[in-house]
């Protein structure tokens, strides 16, 4: 029996998922996931509420939900990876699972050492003072070394940040790399019914079907939650950002988590004339700052998250859902787990740790104000009230 390891936003949960943790999941393994909560990495709200996408994980061949906290699943790619191996690793997975464009580990290690080299960082800077931007800058600095990689693909970009962490952080975590299938990141063309989670967001969002491109169990799940009204509008998420961004015109932003070399001017100036969110965005952009980082630094402006705390070590490892069928291995696990383990808002009271505290902290608050976008708006507080979800029937696979 192996303890495997993936790390995930299942936003949503897609055949390309599917695919990758049938791969991997022998008879006996367990396959353990560390989820981003209500926000995700590229800065934005989750399109279904956390509590349903640890649902899909675990009607799909995932066993254990482990929730990675907002002030890591909104952060850059490398951190985002490193405390989410650190997770998986101190919870006593062995391998830890991705889908890249490459599945030759060599080459990953390959990467990683250019990216290691003392010298990359200045053929960067020299590509930025062309005017290019950072991930094109990036790309060109890495193709004087010789090596065959896009360094800048979705993929790649998170499956060399898990190598690096492993060899940074000497985890225990041996990697398995899954090729990607069907369509790419991005993309809005599906193949073989594979969809890109972008392309099944905005067919969701345009009420047009998406049942090809998800399980069955999951796409019934997701029917559900539109029904109720428990996705996120983003309209809604605009406007109350937008809102929270203009009554703080008067501050000094530098000191938000995400912002540096000016941003928080640009972040000012776009305020001030824009009437969308989506507009502020646009203002703020430039070659040198991705669309993906001014909506992270927007993010920890509306939802008051500090520089400080972006330096936190993971404190604690919170359960967000399990199969029935594993609850011995479970208990096991977190007897063991090398950082605390915990299962409800009491738990964590317990702790009584200040760097504890300030992490549920920012986790309660931005839920609060998750609740608030929903399509159909929920009450205050549910971090101190949630149930950790139980699936009572592990689907075969």
């Amino acid at each position: 029996m192996s303890i495997i390891g993936v790390v995930c936003e299942f936003n949503p949960f897609h055949n390309g998922h599917k695919y990758l943790i049938d791969s991997v999941k022998g008879e006996n393994d367990i396959v353990v996931a560390v989820m981003s909560g209500n926000f995700v990495q590229r800065g934005e709200p989750a399109q279904f509420p956390k509590a349903i996408r640890t649902k899909a994980a675990l009607e799909n061949g995932v066993d254990i939900v482990l929730e990675l906290p907002f002030v890591y699943s909104t952060a850059s790619a490398e951190r985002f990876a490193e405390e989410s191996c650190k997770i998986l690793s101190s919870f006593g997975c062995e391998k830890i699972a991705f889908g890249t464009e490459n599945s030759d580990v060599s080459q990953l290690k390959r990467i990683i050492n250019v990216l290691n080299d003392e010298m990359f960082n200045k053929k960067v800077l020299k590509y930025l003072g062309t005017g290019v931007s950072y991930p094109v800058a990036r790309q060109k600095a890495f193709n004087e070394y010789n090596v065959s990689c896009d360094i800048s693909s979705p993929n790649n970009i998170l499956a060399i940040e898990y190598m690096k962490a492993i060899e940074k952080y000497n985890l225990n975590l041996e990697p398995i790399v899954v090729t990607r299938v069907g369509a790419g990141y991005n993309d809005d063309c599906p193949a073989d019914g594979y969809a890109s989670a972008t392309h099944i967001r905005n067919l969701i969002k345009v009420r047009e079907d998406f049942k090809a491109f998800v399980p069955k169990e999951t796409y019934e799940l997701y029917i559900d939650a539109i029904t109720d009204g428990q996705y996120a509008e983003k309209e809604k998420y605009g406007l109350s950002a937008l809102a929270i961004l203009r009554s703080k015109l008067g501050e000094d932003l530098s000191g938000y988590a995400n912002i540096s070399e000016g941003l928080e001017n640009r972040i000012k100036e776009a305020v001030i004339k824009a009437k969308t969110l989506d507009e502020v965005y646009s203002f703020v952009k430039t070659k040198r700052y991705t669309h993906s980082r001014v909506r992270r630094a927007v993010l920890s402006v509306v939802t008051g998250v500090k520089k400080d705390d972006l330096v936190i070590e993971i404190p604690y490892i919170r359960l967000a859902g399990f199969n029935k069928s594993v609850s011995n291995e479970l208990g096991t696990l977190a007897k063991n787990s090398k950082i605390p383990f915990v299962v409800n808002y009491s738990d964590i009271e317990k702790i009584k740790n200040k760097t504890v505290d300030r992490v549920f902290e920012i986790e309660n608050k931005t839920s609060n104000f998750y609740n608030l976008i929903l399509k159909n708006a929920k009450e205050c507080s549910s971090e101190m009230t949630k149930a950790v979800i139980l699936q009572e029937n592990l689907q075969s696979t």
